[in-house]
């Protein structure tokens, strides 16, 4: 099964992936009900946790709210309402009235946004409502993404593509000499391209996360200590304004194969867990 990114980063852009991914359990697995008080226990006791999942979801999406950040607040809400949540009809109702008020509140901010009208006509929306592109565009040109023009974009886009094809190139140099100097050089694993690296990373966000990478936006990029950051958008459109989601920012070791998850109102990374 071949499934595509939405990710604009360098060339990879649309960079279509041919390992199978995972998918996303949004539900609850049922065992068969036995006339054992001990069955109808743990039963009980299975509906109590999904509950408290659902429950902690939402509290987090409020309180992303209250602090102002509608983004991961819309993005926390609609993954809480992605859920069966049709035995928690109190629960289900509150998460449907905040996922409105966000949704309105982020709606007023972009049409009060001088920029909106850019982003609208722009062809690189992924790279404007990325946070990860900002920090990046900003750090290259001291420029903020979201007012300049996509030929700025295009260019600063072309330029690490070629510093990133730069970097690879030398990088298979190096360890091309290394492996044919090495006495065990015939069972060394083969290195990756990068993109290949890349490909395998947001492989393992999406197995590890079930997020879809057919309905989302991935925004990549590699830190100095060889951490990948992920970043995963979901753009709609609320009141006639598109609006991008923030569903999560990501860090992933891919030496270790570990995967974290940035909390919003910390900015604290810490262990993803499904």
């Amino acid at each position: 099964m071949t499934k595509k990114f939405k990710f604009f980063m360098m060339a990879f852009a649309g960079l279509v992936l041919l390992s199978a991914c995972g998918t996303e359990n949004n539900g609850t697995t049922e065992s068969s009900v036995s006339s054992s008080a001990v069955s109808v226990s743990e039963s009980s006791s299975q509906e109590v946790t999904a509950e408290a999942v659902y429950q902690k979801m939402y509290e987090d999406s409020l309180a992303q709210f209250e602090a102002g950040k509608l983004d991961e607040a819309a993005g926390s809400i609609e993954m809480l309402l992605q859920n069966d949540l049709s035995d928690y009809s109190e629960l289900k109702e509150k998460a449907a009235k905040l996922k409105t008020e966000i949704n309105s509140a982020q709606a007023e901010k972009a049409k009060a946004d001088e920029t909106a009208a850019m982003l609208e006509n722009s062809a690189y929306k992924t790279e404007r409502t990325s946070d990860l592109a900002a920090t990046e565009f900003e750090a290259a040109t001291g420029k903020d993404i979201k007012t300049v023009s996509d030929d700025e974009i295009k260019t600063w886009l072309a330029e690490k593509d070629a510093a990133a094809n730069s970097a690879a190139e030398s990088s298979e140099t190096t360890d091309t000499s290394a492996a044919s100097s090495a006495a065990s050089s015939s069972s060394a694993a083969p290195t990756m391209s990068a993109d290949e690296e890349r490909t395998a990373v947001l492989n393992e966000v999406v197995s590890k996360t079930g997020i879809s990478p057919e309905d989302n936006q991935f925004y990549v990029t590699k830190n100095d200590d060889g951490l990948y950051q992920v970043e995963i958008r979901h753009a709609h459109e609320v009141e006639g304004v598109e609006i991008s989601n923030m569903v999560g920012m990501f860090q992933y070791d891919l030496t270790n194969k570990t995967l974290m998850k940035m909390d919003p109102l910390t900015g604290e990374y810490i262990p993803y867990t499904d």
